[in-house]
């Protein structure tokens, strides 16, 4: 049975065509993407997930409906030469790359250890030395603090873990998680990303279960489907510079915290259910222990993807309980001079003063040089639940 995402695909890759020649394209996209779920589901995916992942590699539906409209003008012998040209580059490229082995990065193995709460990444740093020693990469240092030598690039990378001093990062970060019990160490993806693009080098994500993480020119798959992980500490980097515009001191996910207290908004779009998008807002919530005349303000931020009616479900802080969404970053600037004024504090994200919030459909780069996100224009109020 076709799933609402497929459906929705398909749609939106033969819009402009009609009649016979759309049913003929669409019969061809639907057997492309069968063939692969099949070569999928071998490799361990489950139906879902192998589904997204061909979806994912047939790329952008609008690409291929711009490609498929040209093909469909041509003459009948020329069109299955083009049609191959324009499906392959998407399709058999990425599938021979995937078949032949894309490094797989092995998550947390569940054990005695109970994970931190919040939706941390966290690879078997054995697992991922391996990996990127296969893809061509140096790595040196310890498992705690590794040191990457990447091809091309003239210097090498350390992974900012906080353990050059002894201890690990502040709470909320969690950059590290040691096991005990079965002596292996887990690095959390998010942290190997950051240390990455401080570095200059360009990292983009992916997919969402099992994400793929490109680096230059170097591919990790992490995660496998024994020990799955989910990309959202990745996703969340792509806000670092928006929190750096707006002045604010980092992005903060209410996830993070640990507590199952959260103020929960519900949006809808047009999407794919493999779009991910961020819900931001600017928060006032100073750090406990940090100096005194450390900025209090933090980008809060939750990200979700579109379910089969196009619902999005975020979840952020308890006390961001009334928001009115915008197009514009300037309305968040102006929220962040209120939290500023102690006499508008009281009153923000109240009915009466409304904290304002921006949508955004991210794009899979983390770097702010290269969009990592698209603004979805919106004017509407939402009561968190």
């Amino acid at each position: 049975m076709r799933d609402e995402g497929e459906r929705l695909y398909l749609r939106r890759a033969t819009r402009g065509l009609w009649g016979r020649k759309r049913h003929e394209v669409e019969a061809e996209l639907r057997g492309h993407l069968d063939a692969r779920r099949r070569e999928l589901s071998l490799a361990g995916l489950s139906a879902e997930a192998a589904t997204r992942q061909a979806l994912r590699e047939l790329g952008e539906p609008e690409r291929v409906s711009r490609g498929l409209a040209g093909v469909y003008l041509l003459p009948t012998v020329a069109r299955t030469t083009m049609l191959g040209t324009v499906l392959g580059g998407a399709v058999f490229l990425t599938a021979t790359t995937v078949s032949r082995g894309l490094a797989q990065v092995q998550g947390y193995q569940p054990g005695g250890y109970t994970l931190p709460a919040g939706p941390f990444t966290y690879l078997d740093t054995g697992s991922l030395r391996a990996e990127l020693l296969r893809a061509g990469v140096g790595v040196s240092g310890t498992p705690t603090r590794p040191i990457l030598t990447f091809p091309g690039v003239a210097a090498p990378v350390a992974v900012e873990t906080g353990e050059e001093q002894g201890e690990l990062e502040p709470y909320v970060r969690r950059s590290l998680v040691r096991d005990y019990g079965s002596g292996q160490v887990y690095l959390d993806a998010g942290t190997l990303a950051r240390s990455l693009l401080n570095a200059g080098l360009s990292v983009r994500v992916r997919g969402w279960v099992n994400p793929e993480l490109q680096v230059g020119d170097v591919a990790l798959r992490l995660g496998t489907p024994a020990q799955p992980v989910d990309a959202y500490n990745l996703y969340s980097l792509a806000l670092t510079g928006l929190a750096r515009e707006l002045g604010v001191r980092a992005p903060y996910s209410a996830r993070w915290s640990g507590t199952v207290l959260s103020s929960t908004h519900t949006l809808r779009v047009e999407g794919t259910p493999d779009d991910v998008y961020a819900l931001v807002s600017v928060l006032r919530s100073p750090p406990l222990d940090s100096a005194q005349g450390a900025n209090p303000l933090v980008l809060a931020f939750d990200l979700a993807r579109p379910g089969a009616d196009g619902r999005l479900t975020f979840a952020l802080p308890y006390d961001m309980f009334n928001l009115r969404l915008t197009g514009t970053v300037e309305d968040l600037r102006q929220d962040a001079r209120r939290l500023a004024d102690p006499s508008q504090r009281q009153q923000y994200a109240s009915a009466e003063l409304p904290a304002h919030a921006l949508l955004l459909r991210l794009s899979g780069e983390l770097a702010p040089q290269a969009t990592p996100y698209t603004l979805v224009p919106r004017s509407e109020g939402s009561v968190g639940e």
